[in-house]
Parts: structure tokens; C-alpha cells; sequence
């Protein structure tokens, strides 16, 4: 007897199957890794959600084996040169070649605008929708499985990416790392020339945004450039290596730069969720960006994203959350803006009111603000099923050292429970269960 879901549309997932190698056991994981969110606007009875859930798994699990294969292969290799490796085989344009080979345009169930538009061959569509069959195949197969489908796209990709890679010059390789990160193209400039024209010497510095990021002296302008490439990939190298924020996936890293542009000029937000612990130092690999402001920032900022909007600027309320709240897509990453945030427990209201407390850090060549981790900790006991997040960020701060003040600070205003005060002293103290 067929499965039902074979009747639920037409698409030939036996097809696909037999391109992965693969044969499904939960066969509803295949289809909805299939599934465009405009597929489900426009069909809002059909059964499954779409693929999103499973993009941001597959992420996560593309992330490590891509890492994990590269660790291996290159056991003498420097963590910055591993991570830009990583980054190049893991990109949007990279999947979305993967999922071309596959033929993955023709099996997905998109919106009808969507397909006139030509989604069915769009990059960033494509890219997500490798993803999510990743997350799907993870979730039915294991992660052998997902390894041994992914090393015939993997080892092919990085022996091209290798072949380039020694034909780049200094220069062209600066250009591909700071577009890639940074979304910004190198500038040179001459600084100085010494000596008879016979015999010059030039120095050379080369800027990524208004930052000086290496020099160079040579014998001739081009010379001094390349010597001015180096260093600056040096810098870039030492970044990746000592910086929290050049841990952050390549995609956030973009989305994140690209929504900077956007704020300029607006007074009062921030970033938290996980991003901002990330950004803080914390073992984290986020996958989305929140952004909390106050309710006339939220207008602002709405306006300012409107292009990227998926849920327009609107109160909104729950049993756990409340605010003027939007949903956006920049990059491919979901970005979530809250303004006047109340995050409730019983007869508990948090309420973000500490802008003078947040903390300022510089992004690529801007500037980021982020929730300081104080207020996060409190806000996740708060939370349902944030419990180990809010140990993890106890343990960060009982490591880094914490703004004692604040805490007390959060404390009152919000009028916490005496179980919630004793539990945030028992975490910083690093006592019993709820240190660990």
C-alpha cells in the first residue's frame, strides 16, 4: 500500500532519491526540505511547514562536517586559513552549485510568483534548499550518512578551490577574503616615495573601509602592493583567529554587516539572542539575529529594512514574549526586530531599559552594539527551555567577570522572584546544580 504522502503531490521524490543515493524512511523529512515558504503563503492548508526549520539544522551540521573533514585533512593547517576554507565551501554560490548537480530546482515547491520569477534557479533558493536536505537526511539517516552524501560535492569543490587558490596572487586572494567577510573591496594607496627615480622606493598601505589593514615597500608601486597584500592577509588571519566576531558563520557575519548599513543615525538598539552572546565570547554558533530597541526605534528600523521585510513591524504578544516585533531576511538569515521588549514569568516583566549599560565593539569596519550578558542571563532564566543557555552565559561571566552593579540593577527594577535571585547568586557564585 503507498504511503500517503505519496498522494499529497506530484513531485518525484523517488527520483531525487535515487540522485542522493538515499532512500527515506520518514518520507514527509524529504518533502518539507523541498518546501519554499511563498509555497506555504500561498497554501496555507497544506500540511507542512517549510523548509526553513531543516536550512538552519543543515547549516549547523554542514558547519561541523565541513570543519571536521578539513581539520583532518589539513592537520598542520592555521585556524584562519581552516575557517576561510570552510567559509568558501559552505557559501550560498558554493551550495547552490551542489544542489545544480543534483537537479534540486526542479523537486521544490515554491509559490507561483516565486516560480514566474525565476526561483527555481535562484542561488540564494537553492543554496537553502541543500541545506534543508541536509538537515533532513541528518535527521532520518545520522551524520555518517550526511558525511558520505556530501564527500563526492565536497572533494571536488576544494581541489578547485585549491587550484585557485595557487594561482592567486596576494592581492586577488586579500580582494576574495574581504569581499567574502567583509563586503568591502580593498583600496591602495601610495604613502610615500624615496630616493632617484632610478631607484626608488614606494610604500604602500592598503585599506579595507577607513582602516589600514597592512604596508608594503618594494621597489615599484605594484611590488609594494603585493608586499602590502600580505600583511594585511596577515591581519585578516590574526582577526579570524582572535576575534569573537570572525567566529560567527560566514552568513550571519554578512547579514549582520549589511544590516549596520542600515541603523546608521538610529540612537538606541542592540543586538542580543545568540548572536550577541557569540559576539560576547561565548562558545555559540548562531543561526538568526534579534535586535532590540525601544517602540520608536522599531519604526525607524522597520522602514530602514523594509526591502528584506517576511512579517511586517506590529504588536505582538504571547505567553512569554511581548513587543512591537518584525521579522526580516537578509542574507538568507532570519533577523528579528523587538521594540519595547517585555520578557514575562507569572507575575515576573523584564523590560530592557539599560542603554546606557550596552556594550559597543567594532564589526568588520563598523561599529556593534550588543545586550550585555548581564541582562541576558536574567532574561533567559526567564525564558521556558533556555535554562542551559542562561548556565552556559553564568559560566562565561563568572570567567570574564561581571558587572556586579548591574545585576543588582536588573534585579530590582524587575522585581524578581526570591527563587530567580537566589538561582542568579547560586550561578555566579558557581554553586550547586545550577552552576554546572
Amino acid at each position: 500500500m503507498k504511503d500517503a504522502w505519496e498522494d499529497v503531490f506530484s513531485v518525484d521524490y523517488e527520483g531525487l532519491e535515487e540522485k542522493l543515493g538515499f532512500h527515506f524512511n520518514d518520507k514527509a523529512l524529504l518533502i518539507q526540505a523541498l518546501v519554499h515558504s511563498s509555497y506555504v503563503n500561498e497554501n496555507p492548508l497544506f500540511p507542512l511547514d517549510n523548509n526553513e526549520r531543516l536550512e538552519f539544522l543543515g547549516d549547523a551540521v554542514l558547519d561541523f562536517l565541513v570543519g571536521d573533514y578539513l581539520y583532518h585533512r589539513f592537520p598542520e593547517m592555521r585556524e584562519g586559513d581552516l575557517t576561510w576554507f570552510r567559509a568558501s565551501l559552505v557559501k550560498g554560490e558554493t551550495l547552490a552549485s551542489f544542489a545544480r548537480k543534483l537537479g534540486l530546482g526542479k523537486f521544490l515547491l515554491m509559490g507561483r510568483g516565486e516560480e514566474e520569477g525565476g526561483g527555481r534557479e535562484r542561488s540564494t533558493i537553492l543554496g537553502s534548499a541543500f541545506e534543508a536536505l541536509v538537515g533532513a537526511l541528518y535527521l532520518d539517516k545520522g551524520l555518517e550518512a550526511v558525511r558520505r552524501f556530501l564527500e563526492p560535492f565536497i572533494e571536488p569543490e576544494l581541489e578547485h578551490i585549491l587550484r585557485e587558490a595557487s594561482k592567486m596572487d596576494p592581492k586577488s586572494h586579500l580582494q576574495e577574503m574581504s569581499q567574502e567577510w567583509l563586503g568591502i573591496t580593498p583600496v591602495y594607496k601610495t604613502l610615500k616615495e624615496k630616493g632617484p627615480d632610478h631607484a626608488k622606493t614606494f610604500t604602500v598601505a592598503v585599506f579595507i573601509g577607513d582602516k589600514i589593514y597592512g604596508r608594503g615597500q618594494g621597489n615599484s608601486k605594484h611590488q609594494a602592493s603585493i608586499e602590502a597584500a600580505k600583511a594585511a592577509l596577515r591581519t585578516l588571519h590574526r582577526k579570524m583567529a582572535d576575534d569573537p566576531s570572525w567566529r560567527l558563520p560566514r552568513r550571519v557575519r554578512l547579514a549582520l554587516l549589511e544590516v549596520l548599513r542600515h541603523l546608521k543615525g538610529i540612537r538606541r538598539w542592540a543586538i542580543a539572542g545568540s548572536t550577541a552572546s557569540a559576539l560576547s565570547g561565548l562558545p555559540i554558533t548562531p543561526h538568526d539575529i534579534d535586535i532590540i530597541t525601544d517602540k520608536k526605534g522599531a519604526r525607524a528600523i522597520s522602514r530602514r529594512l523594509e526591502e528584506f521585510v517576511i512579517l511586517p513591524l506590529d504588536w505582538r504578544e504571547n505567553e512569554q514574549y511581548a513587543s512591537h516585533f518584525a521579522q526580516f531576511k537578509v542574507e538568507g538569515v532570519k533577523v528579528e526586530l523587538m521594540g519595547d521588549l517585555r520578557v514575562k514569568k507569572d507575575k515576573t516583566i523584564l523590560r530592557f531599559n539599560y542603554w546606557a549599560d550596552v556594550k559597543e565593539m567594532p564589526f568588520g569596519n563598523s561599529r556593534v552594539r550588543v545586550v550585555p550578558p548581564e541582562f541576558q542571563l536574567v532574561a533567559n532564566l526567564l525564558i521556558k527551555g533556555k535554562e542551559e543557555r542562561a548556565r552556559l552565559i553564568a559560566k562565561h561571566l563568572r570567567s570574564e567577570g561581571y558587572n556586579e552593579k548591574l545585576i543588582t540593577k536588573i534585579v530590582k527594577r524587575s522585581k524578581l522572584p526570591r527563587a530567580i535571585r537566589e538561582q542568579i547568586h547560586r550561578m555566579l557564585a558557581g554553586e550547586g546544580a545550577d552552576a554546572s
